[in-house]
C-alpha cells in the first residue's frame, strides 16, 4: 500500500527531514532535470526544501536559482562536506534533494550514506540499463555500511518513446530483469522537458505546449511522495 514518503502531505511541516538523492553513473539520463523539478514542486507544495548540487558542472544550482530562488542551494562535491551539510540542513528543512554527479565518485557514495531514498533514472538503451544496475550495486553496498535497509532504491524509466516503440518495450522488460523496485510512472522523451534547462524553468510553468510533459511529471512527483521509507522498498 502506498504511504506518504514525507509523512505528512506537502504543505505541512514534516516530523523528520527526508533526504532524496538522484544518482546514476551515466550522464544524460535526466538526474538534474528530476532533481530540479522535484525540489521546485515540493517547495510549491509548502515544504522547506534544500538542494545539494554535487555535480561539478553546477547545472542544478544555476537552474534552481532561476526557477525558484527560495529553494536553499548548497553546491558541494567534497564527500565529507556533503555529509556535514546534510546534517546542518536537517535542522531547518523538511526535504533535502541531492543531485549526484555523472559517475559513481565518492560524492555519490556520500549522498547514498545520508539518503532515505535513492532514485536512479534510466533510459531505454542497454548501456543506460547496465549503468543503472551498477548504481544499484553501489546502493546495496551503502545499505550494508549503514547496517539497515536505507537508502531505499527505486528505478525510474526516463526519456522513453511511445509505448509501441520497440526500445520502450525492451527497456520495460530489461528493467524487470534487474529485479529492483521501479516507479509505475515513466517519463517520455518530450521536447518541453528537453527545453526546460535552457529556459531555466519547470514544465508546468512553460505554457500549453508543455501540458503533456507537465501532467506526466506531476504524476511522477506525486508517486515519489507517495512512498514512506518502510520495508516494502528494501532491496
Amino acid at each position: 500500500m502506498q504511504k506518504n514518503l514525507l509523512r505528512k502531505q506537502p504543505g505541512l511541516r514534516h516530523a523528520r527531514t527526508m533526504v532524496i538523492t538522484v544518482v546514476n553513473q551515466k550522464g544524460g539520463v535526466g538526474k538534474t532535470t528530476l532533481a530540479v523539478h522535484l525540489a521546485v514542486w515540493l517547495h510549491e507544495h509548502g515544504s522547506r526544501v534544500a538542494l545539494i548540487d554535487a555535480d561539478g558542472q553546477a547545472a542544478s544550482t544555476r537552474w534552481v536559482r532561476s526557477a525558484e530562488p527560495r529553494v536553499t542551494i548548497v553546491t558541494e562535491s567534497e564527500p565529507d562536506a556533503i555529509i556535514e551539510q546534510t546534517q546542518r540542513l536537517r535542522k531547518t528543512h523538511d526535504v533535502i534533494i541531492g543531485d549526484g554527479p555523472a559517475n559513481l565518485a565518492e560524492s555519490t557514495r556520500a549522498l547514498l550514506l545520508v539518503a532515505d531514498l535513492a532514485i536512479v533514472p534510466c533510459g531505454a538503451t542497454l548501456p543506460e540499463l547496465e549503468a543503472a544496475a551498477q548504481s544499484f550495486r553501489i546502493l546495496r553496498n551503502a545499505q550494508l555500511v549503514r547496517s539497515g535497509v536505507l537508502p531505499k532504491g527505486r528505478l525510474l524509466l526516463n526519456r522513453l518513446r511511445s509505448d509501441r516503440f520497440v526500445l520502450t518495450k525492451e527497456a520495460i522488460s530489461a528493467a524487470r530483469s534487474l529485479e529492483v523496485p521501479r516507479f509505475d510512472s515513466m517519463l517520455r522523451l518530450r521536447e518541453a522537458v528537453a527545453d526546460s534547462p535552457g529556459q531555466r524553468s519547470v514544465v508546468w510553468k512553460m505554457g500549453r505546449r508543455a501540458k503533456d510533459a507537465a501532467r506526466e511529471m506531476s504524476t511522477l512527483l506525486e508517486e515519489i511522495c507517495g512512498y514512506e521509507h518502510d520495508t516494502t522498498l528494501a532491496q
